[in-house]
């Protein structure tokens, strides 16, 4: 269990407000929940998805500066009045006990909230999205090719660096698919069916380079709309991304195992195919192996358990970097 002086205190990080205004969001919708007696949705945002975001926000932050105990605080006292409508005897236990209040929970008030930073939540989910898609990335970089007949094929080696590539804006002829679709989108309410966006968008003569590309680029489009709604066709997004990736570079690092990660734009990729697919919102992740120092130590000392450990030190490295992140490297 983390204690109190284990926390910091202080200014609120790019997590810390993302936390907040996450939760500030997961509370408004308990609330409507509770006013239309819709208990099991309020117990789906009020209790499993409210406990989801914490253990989301302790484990990015474990990683970085810490967790902030105002935070931390004001996440349990929100959780145990989220569940006093449907448990409140254990609830009020919880509330006078633990959190140690002297009055009971039946005295104390529903959590107050401001209007949430949607921009923050959707950064927030963008994130967890990304890392989700960089370990889908990384498990296929290691996943074995097909060797030759008769050979076992080998396995690849870890990878020890990644490149994030991060789009500035669309390619120039999704940016026109966007648009259009979006015309439509706003004159009908409703975005036609492809019938007749395959007319409307055939006509467009920069788009004739690409006609193989522009109706499967569409369907996309109507896939991440069921998730998205009408921001997904906006062909920007509200965030910046890339102060985002780096403001949680060592959480990324760290959930990938990996020495190092340098952002990049895509304008700056020399692979047509990455400047082609690699959109803003989407991040992409390549690997490689840098050159590295292999420093091999040996414990020499009788009569104690022997050790021997190879520590790769890279370009740049420190002694806190090498002591932290090749622990796991003693045998």
């Amino acid at each position: 269990m983390i204690e109190k002086d284990t926390m910091r205190s202080g200014p609120n990080t790019v997590n810390d407000k993302m936390f907040i205004a996450e939760i500030i969001l997961k509370i408004r919708e308990t609330e409507e929940h509770y006013k239309t007696l819709m208990f099991k949705e309020s117990l789906r945002t009020g209790f499993f998805e409210y406990n989801n975001l914490f253990h989301q926000y302790r484990e990015r932050a474990q990683v970085q500066s810490g967790l902030h105990w105002d935070l931390v605080h004001r996440y349990l006292t929100t959780q145990v009045l989220l569940l006093s409508p449907i448990c409140p005897h254990i609830s009020d236990y919880v509330w006078q006990n633990i959190l140690n209040n002297e009055r009971s929970i039946l005295h104390a008030s529903w959590p107050s909230t401001d209007e949430p930073d949607l921009s923050l939540t959707k950064a927030s989910e963008y994130l967890a999205e990304a890392s989700h898609c960089f370990r889908l990335r990384l498990k296929s970089h290691m996943t074995s090719g097909k060797g030759k007949k008769g050979e076992t094929p080998t396995a690849p080696q870890p990878p020890s660096h990644g490149i994030g590539w991060v789009a500035k804006t669309f390619p120039k002829w999704q940016s026109i698919i966007l648009t259009t679709m979006h015309d439509m989108y706003k004159k009908n309410k409703s975005l036609p069916d492809n019938k007749e966006l395959s007319k409307a968008l055939g006509s467009a003569p920069s788009l004739k380079k690409y006609m193989k590309k522009v109706m499967p680029f569409v369907q996309a489009v109507r896939e991440r709309m069921d998730k998205f709604g009408e921001s997904a066709l906006k062909d920007t997004i509200e965030f910046d991304e890339r102060s985002i990736l780096e403001e949680n570079m060592d959480y990324l690092q760290a959930t990938l195992d990996l020495e190092g990660i340098e952002l990049k734009w895509t304008e700056e990729c020399e692979n047509e195919r990455t400047q082609e697919e690699v959109v803003p919102g989407e991040p992409y992740l390549t690997f490689f192996n840098a050159t590295c120092l292999q420093l091999e130590l040996i414990n020499p000392q009788p009569h104690t358990g022997l050790f021997q450990a190879i520590l790769p030190v890279y370009e740049n490295d420190n002694l806190a970097a090498i002591l932290n992140i090749h622990e796991d490297n003693i045998s």
